[in-house]
């Protein structure tokens, strides 16, 4: 059974980690199985550049731990994408990430589209990894909800709310024809989101970027295919 590591980018909490990598497993296919791997030292979220940072030695040892427990992928569970470049050029086996995967997703779904996402420390990091991915010239903008993302659970009425405002905003006024949520912490909001606006008389795709990681993990996998050695070259050996 083809078994796939949830890195979880952020200071290790049992019970939120246990939850996610439960809402992960129903996402998959039958037979492909999740198993989590926790940062042992690390900020309880990631917001900005300055998180992204701090995380990166801790996932770079958790792609490692996965990779001697046997898995056959691993997934960053965070929009930011951290460490990803560097986990590519160390990996053997496929790593991927919520934002990329979401903003290629996205670009593929209509003209143009927005990210929502959770707080203003992140919009500088989100613009940058739209740019690194070639995706500006179909990005719309990118808006927050000034919700920080240990709170995105607590009050769902409120998070759907402003995501709600958010993206009807984000398409009414930037022209956006697809939404994207801009953080792994507001994964079971997409399909409700989507139905609110078609209520609204805005027929948009909303995109889930936890289910998108999931599914382009799976993908990957199924086709045999891995990044390129000729763009993630393994790092030299140093003193």
């Amino acid at each position: 059974m083809p078994q796939f590591a949830l890195i979880m980018p952020v200071l290790e909490n049992e019970e939120r980690d246990n939850s996610v990598a439960e809402k992960c497993q129903r996402l998959m296919r039958p037979g492909n199985n999740i198993r989590v791997f926790a940062l042992k030292e690390g900020p309880e979220s990631i917001e900005g550049a300055c998180d992204v940072a701090a995380v990166g030695p801790g996932i770079l040892r958790a792609i490692a731990e996965a990779e001697q427990a046997g898995v056959q992928a691993c997934m960053i569970n965070c929009f930011g994408d951290p460490a990803i470049e560097a986990a590519r050029e160390v990996a053997t086996v496929p790593v991927v990430a919520a934002g990329q995967s979401s903003m290629c997703l996205a670009a593929t779904l209509g003209q143009s589209f927005s990210i929502i996402t959770a707080v203003p420390e992140a919009l500088s990091s989100l613009w940058n990894r739209a740019s690194i991915c070639g995706l500006t010239p179909k990005l719309a903008s990118i808006r927050d909800i000034h919700l920080p993302v240990v709170d995105l659970q607590e009050d769902r009425a409120v998070l759907e709310e402003r995501l709600l405002e958010e993206s009807k905003r984000a398409i009414n006024e930037d022209g956006a024809h697809v939404i994207v949520l801009g953080c792994t912490g507001m994964w079971g909001i997409a399909r409700s989101l989507q139905e609110n606006l078609k209520d609204a008389s805005l027929e948009v795709p909303v995109v889930d970027p936890l289910h998108a990681m999931l599914k382009y993990a799976e993908g990957l996998l199924d086709m045999g295919l891995n990044y390129s050695r000729m763009t993630y070259r393994v790092p030299p050996v140093k003193r």
